[in-house]
């Protein structure tokens, strides 16, 4: 299936899809976990460049308080600054 181009629309539901905010909680998630396992796991190819692109990321995701990313996980990341 091709993605649709991003309109700027919110996406209601009349055909089951999600809506954008929705579908930012989604990608939010996704980023957290994978940074989570990044961080906890080190692999070889994860360079200091990765690692403050990742943090800086995480910043913006953060800043959103409409979206915040809850406290237990802020807090797990913590140690990377």
């Amino acid at each position: 299936m091709v993605p649709r181009p991003f309109n700027g629309k919110s996406l209601p539901g009349s055909r089951g899809e999600k809506s954008l905010v929705a579908q930012f909680e989604i990608v939010a998630e996704a980023f957290l976990e994978s940074f989570e396992l990044l961080e906890e796991y080190a692999p070889i190819w994860y360079t200091v460049q990765h690692h403050k692109r990742a943090l800086n990321a995480l910043r913006i995701l953060q800043a959103d308080k409409s979206h915040a990313l809850g406290s237990e996980r802020h807090r797990a990341s913590q140690h990377c600054k």
